[in-house]
């Protein structure tokens, strides 16, 4: 998940785009597979890299001179989101659930 870089998911580091240790989730829309070249370059080359929000695992690399890249994963994961409290849905009768 770096430019140009063809390293099979298999063979990577599976890397918190947001270091845990910042406060970085162990979750699906802040983890990519980097290999170990591109795994150094992005803790100290200078980049900067972003997940997309909502965007199915896209991820923007940032050079050190502003250059941005936006690598897409082979295949997209499917965005989930909380359903907003208006958009759920209201019991249909009053009764008491089954259980």
């Amino acid at each position: 998940m770096a430019p140009g870089c063809v390293m099979p998911a298999s063979r990577c580091d599976i890397d918190h785009t947001v270091a845990w240790f910042d406060g970085g989730n162990t979750s699906a829309d802040n983890l990519a597979p980097l290999c170990a070249g591109h795994h150094t370059v992005k803790h100290h080359g200078g980049w900067t890299v972003v997940q997309l929000p909502d965007s199915g695992g896209v991820v923007e690399w940032t050079s050190p001179y502003g250059r941005r890249y936006l690598v897409e994963p082979e295949r997209r994961m499917p965005v989930f989101r909380a359903a907003e409290p208006s958009e759920r849905a209201a019991p249909s009768d009053d009764r008491a659930a089954p259980f």
